[in-house]
């Protein structure tokens, strides 16, 4: 019998549906046979030749596919957990975190073989390229994640211009991939894994001994990675044996890697926390501080000496001083009371705020003012089909739309309703209102959202108002027919604006 087997074949041209190379041979008692194999390749390879009867090779599958099972489902409840806390916290070093686990994960499972074995056993050129491809893929995320878990752009310059270095020749290489042989990219991939994992560390370390102590779990993670990738490439590159220590080094300091990361991940959430209550503190202090200093300047006003009157005036600075860095927190406070946590855009407070003032300003320049009042048509189908997470993602996924077709400076966007937004459009008329309107349904409407489970057609019903303001403090007409305008839109079937003109 002849058998050819090779990654220029499809999976199910193997003699044996395996994600390995898999021969069979029949061997009568007292047999022998002679077994011949030719091995043709470009470049050098490593064959290692494992000879077992069936019985064996069925215990070493179990046992193997056991040990991947909870490595990759190890990876995935890393992955999604950590997708939760990005959900809700919107720090991008979640995110960052989230793509490293996932794309590792899918790197292990094309180099273990069951991603040719399940998910494209047709495709032999693209099984070809997908480990050089997810090979720079998590490069690039790690490199991202390590930048932001350390802040390297303020604190660690000299580490952060070599990571982006790096990262320009992983984008470069990554982009190449479909042109030069796999051979080369996964070298020189190989290659720029192990300066990277050591620059991590380097910085790990010079980040935990200045103080922070989740750069602890956080350096021990990436040192881990370190020795279990070395062994791997040195294996690869042939200047080390092949055995399960060198084979499965990688999955095993992965396992660890991604374990101590999210311990790191855990203690910079807490530290955020503890930073968060110490402003608060803080700020109640200064108050403190201040009253206690105007009581005290009052009470020395009240002398007439010249060395009290040097102390009104210290006191008099001490209190200013004070009193100017609580207005500075409270400037901080406010800021976070005007955005919308979802979607990030203005929220009900800075839509209120900034409509009231905006009236006035027109009131007073003479200067027409627009309003456009934008609300999704099913978000309650998808809230009672899909879930918080999956609406949370439709109303982002508007408000991204609204923040591309609004580009000057003056204009507004905001959410103030559960499912309603509102554009606020100084010294902009009935017609560029209208237009406006008339575009945001075409591009909600064009743009379909998927969200991992299923895909959401959305649309949006708008209304649009637009006056020259006669009197102060008048906005809420205004409001009222902007969403008086709505109700007719969606009277009508939805997915459409409508207009209302006001009378001066």
């Amino acid at each position: 019998d002849i058998f050819q087997l090779g990654e220029r074949f499809e999976f199910s041209a193997r003699p044996v549906q395996h994600r390995n190379f898999i021969v069979p041979l029949t061997v009568g008692v007292g047999e022998v046979v002679s077994v011949y194999i030719r091995v043709n390749g470009p470049y050098a390879v490593q064959m290692p030749v494992t000879v077992m009867d069936a019985t064996a090779l069925l215990e070493h599958e179990v046992h193997g596919v056991l040990a991947h099972g909870l490595f990759f489902g190890f990876v995935l409840v890393m992955g999604f957990y950590n997708l939760f806390l990005f959900l809700s916290t919107r720090e991008t070093t979640y995110l960052y975190y989230v793509m490293f686990t996932f794309l590792m994960g899918l790197f292990q499972f094309v180099q273990q073989g069951f991603a040719f074995q399940l998910l494209w056993p047709r495709e032999v050129w693209w099984q070809n390229k997908a480990t050089g491809v997810l090979l720079h893929a998590c490069l690039i995320s790690s490199f991202l994640f390590v930048n932001s878990f350390l802040e390297m752009r303020d604190k660690l310059a000299w580490n952060f211009r070599i990571y982006s270095f790096l990262v320009v020749l992983s984008v470069l290489a990554l982009l190449a991939v479909p042109f030069i042989d796999e051979f080369w990219t996964i070298r020189f991939g190989v290659t720029l894994v192990i300066p990277a994992t050591f620059l991590a560390v380097v910085g790990g370390w010079i980040t935990w001994s200045k103080g922070r102590q989740d750069a602890r779990f956080f350096s021990i993670a990436w040192f881990a990675f370190l020795v279990g990738a070395l062994l791997l490439a040195l294996n690869k590159l042939g200047l080390i044996p092949r055995n399960i220590v060198t084979e499965h080094g990688a999955e095993v300091g992965t396992v660890i890697e991604l374990a101590l990361l999210a311990f790191a991940l855990a203690g910079r959430l807490k530290q955020e926390r503890i930073r968060r209550q110490q402003v608060e503190d803080h700020a109640r202090e200064m108050e403190r501080t201040a009253l206690m200093a105007k009581e005290h300047a009052l009470e020395l006003e009240k002398m007439n000496s010249e060395q009290l009157e040097k102390n009104v005036r210290a006191r008099t600075r001490d209190l200013h001083n004070a009193l100017s860095e609580l207005s500075q927190m409270n400037k901080r406070l406010e800021q976070l009371n005007q955005v919308d946590s979802v979607t990030g855009v203005g929220n009900e407070n800075s839509f209120i705020t900034t409509l009231n003032k905006e009236w006035d300003r027109s009131y007073r320049e003479r200067e027409v003012l627009s309003l456009i009042v934008v609300e999704l048509d099913n978000y309650r189908d998808v809230l009672a089909d899909y879930g918080v997470v999956a609406s949370d993602e439709c109303l982002k996924n508007v408000a991204s739309i609204l923040e591309r077709l609004i580009s000057r400076p003056a204009d507004c966007i905001t959410r103030y309703g559960d499912k309603v937004f509102g554009i606020i459009l100084p010294g902009t008329d009935e017609k560029g209102a209208d237009h406006l309107a008339r575009k945001v349904v075409e591009m909600v409407a064009e743009q379909p959202f998927d969200f991992g489970v299923a895909q959401v057609q959305a649309s949006v019903s708008v209304g649009v108002a637009a006056v020259l303001p006669q009197k102060p403090e008048q906005y809420r007409e205004l409001l009222m027919s902007a969403e008086s305008a709505v109700y007719m839109a969606k009277s009508s079937g939805g997915n459409r604006a409508e207009f209302i003109t006001l009378e001066s």
